[in-house]
């Protein structure tokens, strides 16, 4: 829907924040707040991997969410991507 772009120039460091709306602003809203919750999740899966307890029901729980709310995000939430470039 749209792309918003931030500039940002120092003397060795420039770079460039383009924000891409995939919805109008209702929808968007509630696809970024899924997306909120399937990041956590996924936080949490690869904590409960790091401590060595990946076959609990809590990760599966983590999985089921992500697995489920992540698309919804990817669909029609928002996204930033960075353009950097370093001057020598």
């Amino acid at each position: 829907m749209g792309v918003h772009t931030d500039m940002y120039d120092d003397d060795s460091l420039e770079w460039e924040s383009v924000r891409i709306d995939n919805s109008r602003p209702p929808l968007r809203w509630l696809a970024n707040l899924a997306g909120h919750f399937a990041s956590n999740a996924m936080m949490r899966m690869f904590d409960r991997e790091e401590n060595g307890i990946d076959s609990s029901f809590g990760y599966r729980i983590d999985g089921f969410i992500w697995e489920k709310l992540w698309p919804i995000y990817d669909r029609w939430g928002t996204f930033y991507h960075m353009k950097t470039e370093i001057e020598e």
